[in-house]
């Protein structure tokens, strides 16, 4: 079950180490353990958080290592289930007994992993966890650095007033962050005075969506809000075309950031509104050290990064930050340093709260030739979206 990758070589001398008082003792290597989703429904996503964090170690190690010392990764396979994830960081800690841990895929596992960080007083950056409600249960271990979800359908929402939509239909998977997100549109929908016909949670394995849409089309929507992955936002657009129900809107969370969403859909993906924490943009995007990572991670897996590596490779600035900034490998006080500190990532401006939360705002993107185009907000927007979408009728046939 366990692999070990070794990012990098040792570069950090023997006697460089002897002598700093603030980790004398400490071995050769510090560890940086995680679990994360190799295999599963969260493996698409999670595989890209692996690959940032393997990145950031290499280039770590080439650097000199943190504080001198090589950084060693211990990356093992939850399978995209709580329960197991629960088991290994378990082991991560009290067995292998890693010096740090990374975080997990998804605001479910992350929720239920963040127990065993609070227990063991285990500093955690939380990349792939968005729903506020972590944050809301007086843990102080774990730390937010990415937009919440509750605000993932913000941009979507002020652009489809912008148009003057009327009502829409939310909808979405019954789990943590979908439901966090669903709450957060609703929330936002009233605010901009657009009448909410229909919210519908529907269970994670779904994937005939038929009677659903049916039931959206008869209330009268002309906007879904999908709080969605990727198999369940796929299987609904390609519905939609085939049952050839026309919308003004159709705005999905997750599943439209994944690159293979646009290229596994085709056409049928144009117009379609997502969002996103982060993108490959240097040109737009003009955060310190985006245009470096994006050259690297695309030179190293020979794709450009999606929001999912952003993310899990800032997650690694700050963590490493933080330890630098604090001068030791003692979790207590790297811990006391997080909480403290004003640092930057390729997301931007870090630095929370008492309850651990960073203010980030995210963007709001629509899929246009193929390609997720920024359209929210405006002191980002790359265009302005082609909204409302056109029918299904008159689009071109390929």
């Amino acid at each position: 079950m366990r692999r070990i990758w070794v990012a990098g070589v040792l570069l950090a001398a023997f006697a460089a180490w002897a002598a700093g008082p603030a980790w004398a003792g400490h071995k050769e290597a510090v560890t940086f353990g995680g679990a994360l989703s190799e295999t599963g429904r969260y493996a698409e996503p999670a595989g890209r958080f692996k690959n940032s964090y393997v990145l950031f170690a290499d280039q770590q190690n080439a650097a000199g290592g943190v504080l001198g010392h090589k950084m060693e990764l211990v990356l093992m396979d939850d399978k995209s289930d709580k329960q197991t994830s629960i088991k290994l960081y378990e082991k991560l800690i009290t067995q292998d007994k890693v010096d740090f841990v990374l975080g997990p895929y998804s605001s479910d596992i992350t929720d239920a992993v963040a127990n065993i960080i609070e227990r063991y007083k285990y500093p955690m950056m939380a990349p792939g966890a968005s729903s506020r409600v972590i944050w809301e249960k007086g843990r102080k271990y774990i730390f937010n650095q990415s937009a919440v979800a509750q605000d993932y359908q913000r941009g979507s929402l002020h652009l489809a007033k912008e148009i003057g939509v009327k009502r829409v239909a939310i909808i979405g998977e019954d789990s943590l962050f979908s439901r966090q997100s669903r709450d957060g549109a609703i929330a936002w929908a009233k605010r901009l005075g657009i009448q909410v016909v229909l919210v519908e949670d529907y269970p994670t394995k779904q994937t005939d969506f038929t009677a659903l849409l049916q039931k959206i089309k008869a209330r009268g929507a002309d906007m879904i809000v999908s709080n969605s992955y990727f198999a369940d936002a796929v299987a609904q657009v390609r519905q939609l075309k085939e049952l050839d129900i026309n919308l003004k809107v159709f705005s999905g969370t997750v599943g439209p950031g994944l690159p293979k969403f646009a290229t596994q859909l085709g056409p049928t993906a144009e117009y379609v509104l997502g969002f996103s924490q982060w993108e490959p943009k240097p040109e737009v995007i003009k955060t310190p050290g985006t245009k470096e990572f994006t050259d690297a991670y695309e030179k190293r897996f020979g794709v450009k990064p999606n929001y999912h590596a952003g993310i899990a490779y800032a997650a690694m600035q700050i963590l490493t930050d933080g330890i630098k900034k604090a001068g030791t490998f003692d979790r207590q006080k790297v811990w006391q340093t997080l909480r403290g500190m004003e640092t930057s990532s390729i997301l931007g401006r870090w630095k929370v709260d008492d309850a651990g939360m960073n203010d980030y705002e995210g963007l709001t993107f629509q899929i246009l030739n193929g390609k997720r185009v920024i359209v929210w907000p405006p002191k980002f927007a790359e265009a302005k979206p082609t909204l409302p979408m056109p029918t299904w009728k008159a689009r071109p046939t390929n």
